[in-house]
């Protein structure tokens, strides 16, 4: 073959070859179809988690493979993927089993038609039990759905314009949108959350909550009146549907009506199961997990978040509060009142308390008292809480308490500080204070929590007290008679030091004359005064017969009023007993 036929075949086929490269290119744009692998090489105990921005309508074609409990046809899936569209936090697309099919292993094929908007794609392989955990839990056998977990997948084919749609990765976005008023979600393990809420005139709003009843409740909310704190509206069993997933997420949405007033809505989570810590199978909405409130119309100012340190200026203050202080403030009512306590202090877990307030009236009764149950985080470490309560006041005296123990406090975090450190303490605001209703006293300065501060005890009622033997130290017995001239019904108090095994600082009460006991102090009448476990309190009443009586209080050598080597009690002016006459 001569050179120049060569050439001309070489020029043939290096023809040839590029027409067909340019059919292929065409071919391409003629057929656009582009695979995306959304999740793929997933572990078992997980929640998988992308987002899905759709800019123009768009086909998709979905491929799936999951894994069901076991190889029934009623078996419930275990991993498995769903679309929910984050608007209206709609479930748009959800991998079932097909029916009728007996096997571990399950493959979904569908097409979607996907209107613009944010899409949140999720895939969990959390399964139908708690995920093994600890050093032993290797040798625990593994579900025998989990063998399956190389092949699980989630992958689109976009069938129209790829550039309609992006997929990247970011958090599940919690409920919002055009009205929304307050949400707590999403919650995790261990928390409560409260939001106050101000409605002026008759309003309706829109719920939604998202948690967990066994039928129990474990994950739940609810909206309250102040001041009498009652439940206008509940999350129950009974009034919720499942949520996907696991059979104890349940979810609620409803419309309430709102009269004029203050309302408080709540949400609380146990140390289980809950967004960020999934026990069981996610609902199919795990962003949502909390309360969530929105206005009926949008721009309705008729109802609105409240914080008192907005709309009213305080009334009495006890804030800035340092370690070991012990600090007290009196104050009278003229008229029945309703006012708002802000407390913020250290609470620890079984309501250990360290710097916390209380509020008593004029006989020394507890009316109010800082809990950790009722309190809500306040930034920084887990201990610093914050409690708003609403009370209503009968006219009258009443103090207003606040201590703290030796450490952690305004001035010297030893822990995270809270979010307002200025208002560590308690502060007193009148709900309605164009009434007057409330005039302070003069506030006592701080004092030392176990020195003796005789200002800080409010002045008796005068011709009700009988006895008052209160504040006493170490090594006393100290006794005063008092005489009835008629059947009196008496209201005993007295703070002491007593155990079990035996009575240290206590208080009896003896007939005149004859020595007989007719009432005496004991570890079974008392219940805890604070403090250390040996500190005991009782507040009782009793009636006694006309004639002459003996009261007594008696300490050792140790740990009382003035000189206590262990922690304190909440009162520790009422180290003693006091007695009042209640008919005259």
């Amino acid at each position: 073959m001569s050179r120049t036929t060569l050439i001309r075949w070489q020029l043939i086929i290096l023809t040839f070859l590029m027409l067909l490269v340019g059919l292929r290119a065409c071919q391409r744009r003629a057929s656009p179809v582009s695979e995306i692998v959304v999740f793929a090489d997933m572990a078992p105990g997980m929640l998988y988690h992308r987002v899905l921005v759709v800019e123009r309508p768009v086909r998709l074609f979905v491929e799936g493979l999951g894994a069901r409990a076991d190889a029934s046809p009623e078996a419930p899936p275990v991993a498995y993927g769903w679309l929910l569209r984050t608007e209206d936090r709609r479930v748009v697309w959800q991998m079932r089993p097909p029916s009728g099919t007996e096997s571990l292993r399950f493959r979904v094929r569908d097409t979607l038609q996907l209107t613009p908007g944010r899409y949140e794609v999720f895939f969990t392989t959390q399964g139908d039990a708690p995920r093994r955990s600890g050093f032993w839990a290797w040798l625990m056998p593994e579900a025998p759905w989990t063998r399956s977990r190389r092949e699980w997948t989630l992958r689109f084919q976009v069938l129209d314009d790829v550039a309609s749609l992006q997929l990247t990765d970011g958090r599940p976005v919690p409920p919002g949108g055009s009205g929304l008023l307050w949400t707590a979600a999403p919650m995790p393990s261990a928390t409560v959350r409260m939001a106050l809420l101000k409605v002026q005139v008759p309003t309706r709003i829109r719920l939604y909550a998202v948690g967990e009843f066994e039928p129990a409740p474990a994950d739940y909310g609810w909206i309250e009146q102040l001041p009498d704190g009652r439940r206008i509206w509940e999350m129950t069993y009974a009034r919720t549907r499942p949520a996907g997933g696991w059979h104890g997420n349940r979810q609620m949405q409803d419309t309430l009506t709102l009269a004029p007033g203050l309302y408080r809505a709540w949400f609380q989570t146990d140390n289980a199961h809950a967004f960020g810590n999934w026990r069981f199978t996610p609902p199919f909405d795990p962003a949502a997990w909390g309360l969530t409130l929105w206005r009926l119309l949008p721009d309705d100012t008729t109802v609105t978040l409240w914080d008192p340190w907005q709309h009213l200026q305080p009334r009495l203050r006890l804030t800035a509060v340092g370690n070991n202080e012990n600090r007290r403030a009196d104050f009278e009512v003229t008229d029945t009142t309703t006012v708002l306590i802000y407390a913020l202090g250290e609470l620890g877990s079984r309501n250990r308390r360290y710097d916390y307030a209380w509020l008593a009236d004029s006989t020394g009764e507890v009316i109010w008292e800082m809990q950790r149950s009722r309190s809500v985080p306040a930034g920084g470490h887990p201990n610093n809480r914050l409690e708003i309560a609403a009370l209503r006041l009968s006219p009258g005296r009443y103090a207003l308490h606040y201590r703290t123990d030796d450490s952690h406090a305004y001035g010297d975090w030893r822990n995270g500080q809270p979010e307002y450190p200025e208002r560590w303490g308690v502060t007193l605001f009148v709900l309605h204070p164009e009434t007057a209703a409330v005039q302070v006293l003069t506030p006592v300065e701080p004092s030392p929590l176990e020195g003796p501060s005789p200002t800080t005890v409010a002045p008796p009622a005068a011709g009700k007290v009988l006895v008052d033997l209160t504040r006493v130290g170490n090594n006393e017995h100290r006794v005063q008679v008092f005489t009835l001239d008629r059947a009196t019904r008496l209201r005993i108090r007295a703070v002491g030091e007593l155990s079990i095994s035996g009575r240290y600082d206590y208080a009896w009460i003896e007939r005149a004359g004859t020595g007989e006991i007719v009432w005496e102090m004991t570890w079974e009448r008392t219940r805890p005064a604070g403090g250390d476990p040996r500190n005991r309190l009782i507040d009782t009443t009793l009636t006694l017969p006309p004639g002459s009586y003996t009261a007594h209080f008696q300490t050792d050598f140790s740990h009382a009023y003035g000189q206590f080597e262990y922690p304190a009690p909440d009162e520790p002016q009422a180290w003693g007993l006091r007695i009042e006459r209640l008919n005259q």
